[in-house]
Order: structure tokens, then C-alpha cells, then sequence
């Protein structure tokens, strides 16, 4: 109950609300949408129109992938909202503080996993193969890759040794400490 009312707590933020109508609403979820119709599309090219999962399977997968996605998003941006005092976003005012403890203690971008469990939902409910088995990963890979790319030497910048120091104690996306406890990163 407590983790989600917290949630709750985030998603009424300033930071995150503003997050939402700049980057979600006109960008990301459209986006989606987009990306879907290209699925459907390539599904009905691949065999696939029928969807790839038995019914009612894909809306139980769909819904526990949404809720696992949904609690990772909400404990990685309640993190950057109140630890961090920021947003996740630049749009939305960046991050003040570095966040290193908690589920940033597991990888620099818990947020991501967030996302992709939440898009992978999209895919599992409209049961769609092309969208979650193809280009969920192509797309995340380009996250991942804006991350390293951009992102990275920002926080270098903003943060300097801190960030650096962090960067070589937790891994960039794969929480290894959760399944090999005793794996360096």
C-alpha cells in the first residue's frame, strides 16, 4: 500500500505532470500508436495476424508485465523526483542531486527496464509478435544507445567524479547484482 501511494505521490508531481504533457503525450504515445500500425502491418506479412499468444494468456501477461513496468517506473522517477530533486526529464527541470542509492544502486537506468515493460504490454495485449519480439528490442536498443551516447556524458558533466565513480561501481542497464550477488559490475 505504501509503495502505492508513493507512486501515486510521483505522478502528481510538478516535475512529473510537466514530464508527461512535454514529452509522453505529444511525442511518446503517438509514437507508439505509429509503431504499432507498423507492426500490425509486418504481423500480417510474417503470418503472425492472428497474434502469436492463446487468449485470454496475452492480457494476463499484458497486465503483469504493465504492473511489474508501472512499479519500476514509479520507484525509479520517485527517486529522481524526492532523492534527486529534479525530473527525469531536462524539459521537465533536470535532476539536482545524484541518485545512487535504492533501485539506482541496481543500474543507471532503471527507468528503461520501467518503459520496456510497459511498452511490451502494448505488444502482449494487442497481441502482436512483430511489435514485442522485433521492434520492442530494436527499440530499446536505441534507448540504451542514446543513453551511452548522450546521456552519459551529461551526467559526467553535471555530476564529474561522483558520476564517474558511480558509473564504475553500478552497471549501465543490467541489474547483474540481483541474479549474480557477488558479480563486480
Amino acid at each position: 500500500m505504501n509503495l502505492i501511494l508513493r507512486a501515486i505521490r510521483v505522478l502528481l508531481t510538478p516535475q512529473i505532470l510537466l514530464m508527461v504533457a512535454k514529452v509522453y503525450i505529444p511525442v511518446l504515445f503517438p509514437l507508439t500508436f505509429l509503431i504499432l500500425l507498423l507492426a500490425r502491418w509486418l504481423d500480417g506479412i510474417l503470418g503472425f495476424q492472428g497474434g502469436f499468444l492463446p487468449t485470454p494468456y496475452q492480457y494476463v501477461l499484458a497486465v503483469a508485465s504493465f504492473v511489474l513496468g508501472f512499479s519500476i517506473w514509479s520507484v525509479a522517477y520517485a527517486s529522481i523526483v524526492f532523492e534527486g530533486k529534479g525530473s527525469p526529464s531536462p524539459t521537465a527541470g533536470r535532476t539536482q542531486q545524484l541518485v545512487t542509492t535504492g533501485i539506482y544502486s541496481l543500474c543507471r537506468y532503471p527507468s528503461v527496464w520501467g518503459k520496456l515493460f510497459g511498452v511490451w504490454a502494448v505488444g502482449l495485449a494487442l497481441n502482436s509478435f512483430t511489435f514485442t519480439v522485433i521492434l520492442v528490442p530494436l527499440l530499446l536498443a536505441g534507448s540504451l544507445f542514446e543513453k551511452q551516447w548522450r546521456q552519459e556524458p551529461q551526467n559526467e558533466a553535471i555530476f564529474g567524479d561522483a558520476y564517474v565513480r558511480y558509473s564504475q561501481k553500478v552497471p549501465f542497464f543490467f541489474p547483474w547484482r540481483v541474479f549474480f550477488p557477488h558479480r563486480e559490475s
